[in-house]
């Protein structure tokens, strides 16, 4: 996340919050770093590389592709995967509760009793409709929600 009005001049290297997190538990290694270089080993290497690809893998599948798979197990079934409801419900999950460990949670107990409901609704084609009709408001909600998060951090 970048501070309002915060650009990095050119030529000048960023620091990870892993190291900004190293600096404040061991000054005199950072100093040794700086000094002889890191010496990190193999394993921490590849733990590196696969903590990257994962980070860029879910960058791509959630922000720059809206209506990749999720897990909006209702939304999908009501309006459809690629419907501009489901993307917003979508983008509310991620973007507003998914950071909270309530969000979190509360994620986790959608998750494991969504599909159940959505067996219940594919029975009973009315119910769906109903459901429809309820969750318009609430997406209505989450798009302010989602819009007003964007303006507030930039994106």
């Amino acid at each position: 996340m970048r501070s309002q009005g915060y650009a990095p001049r050119r030529g000048t290297r960023s620091v990870s919050a892993s190291d900004l997190a190293q600096m404040g538990v061991c000054e005199r290694l950072v100093v040794y770093e700086d000094r002889y270089g890191q010496r990190r080993t193999a394993e921490q290497r590849r733990a590196i590389r696969r903590g990257v690809r994962a980070h860029q893998r879910f960058y791509r599948e959630r922000y720059l592709d809206p209506t990749s798979r999720g897990r909006c197990f209702v939304a999908t079934l009501v309006f459809g995967p690629a419907a501009p409801e489901t993307i917003v419900l979508r983008r509310f999950r991620d973007r507003v509760m998914r950071p909270w460990w309530i969000g979190r949670w509360l994620i986790r107990n959608y998750y494991a009793r969504a599909p159940a409901v959505c067996d219940r609704l594919r029975k009973w084609p009315a119910a769906k409709r109903l459901v429809c009709t309820v969750l318009r408001p609430i997406v209505w909600c989450a798009a302010r929600w989602v819009s007003e998060v964007g303006r507030r951090d930039g994106t």
